[in-house]
């Protein structure tokens, strides 16, 4: 509880506010009734407001987001900006909105999450993008001297991340070879080999790719750039798309991506399958084929090697099967 925000001790609903005006020692104190403390502490928000107390702490939440969100339009990706605007305008702000940056305590912070796990909903991962969402944001106020203090880092929920489910390479082979054409037969074969995700395919440029060198540049999250050899068979693919293709993108124009994946997986004889799994796929069978964890990573583009890591125990279920099926029997 904030410090100068008080439970009345034996009464519900019941907050003492007291909020020192100066050195010389005069307070504003009013008790007040509140449903919570997230309410007490809005309604001690309001009350410094009116006091002309904006110069102490400057802005309230949604003001640095209404200074946040045009900056995030021009320095990050567009699906960075579209997924942080969709957090911020659904959970963050109206929950968040009305404090000042200096009043998001550890106490805020957990009342926010018993909030969105109201239900029974598992909704962990969630939660911790939006914390991770809502410090970034402050921490650039901060940068940007809308923020009093650097944001403390804010404690995530426990979310143990599901290994991914890792399809076949004959499964996805198949896939690649039903594809109706050479324009999606080069996007899923890429989406495989080269471990892109479909954001990034959609941005790939012709101008992206060396032909003599054999490798990818590929514009990642955050607007982060990494290197990605091109396999000989992914290499024939795109010399036969390019010759049917005029335009600046690779595959910019896969606004019926979803379709044609479902058609092709219908054709292959294959379901439960999406792009994303030939992105685990890439990860794994390279794993498995004993590409170091390092390199992976960087392929990947992940910021973390601990992201990474989860693909290693993708290979290790995978061994612990083949095992079984090999020992098991005897």
């Amino acid at each position: 509880m904030s410090m100068t925000v008080r439970k009345v001790k034996n009464r519900e609903n019941l907050y003492d506010v007291d909020i020192p005006l100066g050195k010389d020692g005069d307070r504003f104190r009013k008790r007040i009734y509140a449903t919570s403390e997230i309410d007490a502490l809005s309604i001690e928000t309001q009350y410094r407001r009116e006091l002309g107390m904006e110069a102490i702490s400057a802005f309230t939440i949604s003001k640095v987001a209404e200074k946040y969100i045009p900056w995030m339009d021009i320095h990050q990706s567009p699906k960075t900006a579209h997924d942080k605007k969709r957090m911020l305008f659904a959970s963050i702000l109206p929950y968040f909105g009305q404090f000042m940056p200096d009043r998001i305590t550890p106490q805020i912070v957990e009342l926010y999450k018993q909030k969105r796990l109201e239900g029974g909903r598992k909704i962990y991962r969630q939660i911790n993008l939006e914390l991770l969402c809502l410090q970034a944001m402050l921490k650039w106020g901060y940068e940007q001297g809308l923020c009093n203090e650097l944001p403390a880092k804010l404690k995530p929920l426990p979310d143990k991340r599901k290994i991914p489910d890792v399809p076949l390479p004959e499964d996805i082979y198949k896939i690649i070879e039903n594809a109706s054409d050479i324009f999606h037969k080069s996007l899923f074969c890429a989406l495989y080999h080269a471990g892109l995700r479909s954001q990034e395919a959609r941005s790939l440029r012709w101008s992206d790719i060396s032909v003599d060198g054999e490798y990818m540049t590929v514009n990642g999250k955050g607007d982060k750039r990494r290197i990605v050899p091109i396999s000989s068979y992914l290499l024939g693919l795109l010399k036969d798309n390019k010759k049917e293709s005029a335009g600046e993108f690779v595959w910019g124009n896969i606004g019926s991506f979803k379709t044609a994946w479902n058609a092709t997986l219908r054709r292959a004889g294959l379901e439960g399958i999406t792009p994303h799994h030939l992105r685990h796929a890439f990860a794994t069978h390279n794993l498995e084929g004993n590409t170091d964890l390092k390199s992976v990573q960087d392929m990947l583009g992940h910021a973390s090697m601990s992201t990474t890591q989860i693909y290693l125990h993708t290979t290790h279920k995978r061994h612990r099967e083949q095992i079984k099926k090999v020992f098991d029997r005897q």
